[in-house]
């Protein structure tokens, strides 16, 4: 358009011109006043077009600049709105509260509630009682010692990420308000949400805007998240806000029938806590409180606490004395009343606490968890005791609730390696046909498949690493994480210490060193260790020849169906991967013995001279993988750690005892025999031992009907370890020439 107009222009001038030279001088002033106009015309237009241009970019501004005004009045509408809505429900609140002063049925609090009841705070979760769950990101902690931590970091990884923890108890608790920190790191984009379920699936929740969402990247996989959790929060519909209340501070008043039922009178229970960050994966969510409190007030830690409360259950009896132990290793105790009361007073609040009534050789927590917060001023908490699993009618466990699902990590040329369980998922064993139930068997696969808390490579706070590697008994699939003797441990170790413990375990069924030998290369070794505990027994020390493997498991130790070693013609020690077709060379086993009248796994519980030639082929064929851990990890501790043979001596009458030899002479037989062969073991690999001590007759470590470790042997197992460890710790590792 613009170059016709300029061509029609030209055109004119040059007839203009033409008709100057024809016309002449008469009327040429004229035509030279209209050739001026033709020649500015292009000259206006492009200014009036830059005009046009600058008042199209204007309106274009203004009107940017209106959509803003109206999306800032529209969310401080909203959020108008949402006070008004909380401040009516607070009104309500404060009606019904005053209007139900005397009576004696009234949700007020009481010196038996609780005036806080956290989820996160600044106490490791995972001292907590209960189940924790993380689908579609990874859950880490900042500690500060061995227990306290800042905030908990959930690192997400899907468009959509869970925390789930499912409560052992649900305390009475004078609960006004839901009140969330946030870490000044935290990620700000998403939604996120936060909540209760109860145990009827009915879901309490709030919403929180961080920030816009993060553009949609294609290669996040949505999490797989359980119907019971999904299903209930889906059901909730529209949530309500949280509001700001300081800097990075937002509470919530709770609904009546909330408070109704967390106040105790009810019966109600809570299922799940829940917190779901939608639309910002990946980053980093950081919180630093999570909880249910009775005041509007940010929670002061300047005042002391005076913690008082009852052992429930039945069990108590008056005179036995509760301890209560802090995070700095004080620990004091006192007498139970005659209803099973007790009271501690001067207790700081800058320190976790930790209250333990010992029955029956087992230790029983604060309904809060092994380890707590102290709350300034008074506190009322109960110790329940109670059965580990309650099944009086006896029921035999149900198959059908078995869910287990197992994987095998990949090398580069696509063997399989390190045997695991699928990552971030439940796994439910409920224990085998023809006995009894005697444990939930509910567990939780973490950020790499192993039954254990979520693990970070980088050693962000500086924590003593500890790897612990075993077999079933290590795996314990009978326990969640925070029962587990591993996480026992990290805090045991490190109240001892005085510094925060990272135990790491990982193993697998019939996990003896050589089948392990790639769980320690591949997996804990990334985390740089301090120290490997290597668990050892009777039975898996069988599994390391090749006679005495056919002889208990019927396998082929050339074509085993676990990781071995062997000694080459040349003597080398050489590494061997599992043959898949192993069940090919698989036969009945046959116990034959390798020495007439001894069983055959009590082959390494006699006096080391007497053992049979198989027997010390196995003890040799573990000295050379452990030297040769040494050798490849110089700045690592290993360390043989033994228990289990210890747990079950005293049901199979094998602790110690006198055994008549082919040629007439009489010897040690028993546990004790083998602790002290265990003992020259680590002689003679160069490495350190822990060894817990044979147990009372009547402390029973490991289920009646399963050979696998309780909570009170996972325990048992901690409780040693920590107190050998630190001695060990103080004095230089066995075989280092310092």
């Amino acid at each position: 358009m613009r170059s016709r107009k300029a061509l029609t222009v030209i055109v004119l001038l040059v007839a203009a011109a033409a008709a100057a030279a024809v016309i002449g001088p008469r009327v040429a002033p004229k035509l030279r006043y209209y050739v001026g106009i033709l020649k500015a015309m292009p000259g206006e237009q492009l200014r009036q077009s830059a005009v046009l241009a600058n008042l199209q970019a204007e309106h274009a501004k203004q009107s940017s600049e209106l959509a803003a005004i109206q999306a800032a009045q529209s969310e401080q509408t909203a959020e108008i709105r949402d006070e008004i809505l909380d401040l009516q429900d607070r009104l309500s609140d404060l009606k019904t509260d005053t209007a139900g002063a005397a009576s004696a049925n009234s949700v007020q609090g009481s010196a038996a509630q609780l005036g806080e009841w956290a989820f996160l705070n600044d106490i490791d979760v995972y001292q907590k009682a209960g189940l924790l769950e993380v689908y579609g990101g990874t859950l880490t902690q900042k500690r500060t010692g061995p227990i306290g931590v800042t905030s908990a970091v959930l690192t997400t990884n899907a468009r959509k990420s869970w925390l789930a923890w499912s409560p052992d108890y649900t305390p009475a608790i004078n609960a006004r308000q839901i009140e969330l920190e946030l870490d000044g790191d935290t990620i700000r984009a998403g939604t996120l949400t936060v909540g209760l379920i109860l145990d009827d699936y009915s879901f309490t929740g709030w919403s929180l805007r961080l920030g816009p969402d993060m553009p949609v990247d294609p290669a996040l996989k949505p999490a797989d998240v359980p119907s019971d959790l999904a299903e209930a929060v889906a059901k909730a519909g529209t949530l309500k806000q949280l509001r700001g209340a300081g800097s990075r501070r937002y509470v919530a008043t709770l609904p009546r029938s909330l408070k109704a039922a967390l106040a105790g009178g009810s019966g109600r229970s809570v299922k799940s806590w829940v917190v779901i960050l939608d639309g910002a994966g990946p980053g980093e969510l950081a919180i630093r409180r999570l909880a249910l409190t009775a005041s509007d007030a940010a929670a002061s830690g300047a005042a002391a606490s005076t913690i008082s409360g009852k052992v429930v259950g039945g069990s108590a009896t008056a005179g036995k004395r509760i301890e209560l132990v802090l995070e700095d290793n004080q620990t004091r105790s006192t007498e139970l009343g005659l209803d099973g009361s007790f009271a501690f007073s001067d207790v700081p609040t800058r320190l976790a606490a930790s209250l333990r009534y010992r029955f029956e050789d087992q230790d029983y927590y604060a309904s809060l968890g092994r380890w707590f917060r102290p709350l300034a001023g008074a506190m009322v908490v109960d110790v329940p005791v109670r059965p580990e699993f309650d099944n009086p009618g006896r029921k035999e466990p149900n198959a059908a609730e078995t869910d287990i699902k197992s994987e095998f990590d990949t090398d580069d040329q696509k063997n399989l390696t390190v045997f695991r369980y699928a990552k971030h998922r439940r796994t439910v064993w409920p224990g085998g046909p023809g006995y009894p139930r005697e444990f939930a068997g509910r567990a939780f696969a973490n950020n790499f498949g192993h039954l254990d808390r979520d693990r970070a490579i980088d050693n962000r706070d500086r924590c003593l690493r500890i790897g612990a590697v075993g077999g079933s008994t290590f795996v314990a699939l009978q326990v969640k994480a925070t029962e587990k003797f591993n996480v026992v441990l990290e805090s045991e170790l490190g109240r001892r210490l005085g510094r925060c413990v990272e135990v790491i375990s990982a193993g697998r069924d019939n996990g003896d060193l050589a089948a392990n030998y790639r769980a320690i290369r591949d997996y804990i070794m990334k985390f740089s260790p301090d120290v490997v505990l290597i668990e050892q027994m009777s039975g898996l020390a069988t599994q390391m020849d090749a006679r005495i493997l056919k002889s208990t498991l019927g396998w082929s130790y050339e074509h085993n169906v676990l990781d071995d070693f062997y000694f080459d013609a040349k003597g080398a020690l050489t590494f061997r991967p599992w043959d898949p077709s192993w069940a090919l060379d698989a036969v009945a086993p046959t116990n034959e013995p390798l020495i007439k009248g001894l069983g055959i796994f009590d082959s390494f519980s006699i006096p080391y001279a007497d053992f049979a030639p198989e027997a010390k082929a196995s003890f040799d064929l573990f000295a050379a993988v452990a030297r040769k851990l040494k050798s490849d990890y110089p700045n690592t501790r290993f360390v043989l750690a033994s228990g289990h043979d210890q747990a079950v001596c005293h049901g199979s009458n094998s602790c110690d005892g006198k055994f008549a030899m082919p040629d007439g002479r009489t010897v040690r037989v028993g546990t004790a025999q083998l602790l002290e062969n265990f003992a020259r073991l680590c002689e003679q690999a160069s490495i350190d031992c822990v060894q817990p001590p044979v147990p009372p007759a009547e402390q029973r470590l490991t289920y009646q009907h399963d050979a696998h470790y309780s909570v009170r042997g996972h325990q048992w197992l901690a409780r040693h370890f920590a107190d050998q460890l630190a001695a060990m710790l103080s004095r230089p590792a066995l075989g280092s020439g310092k």
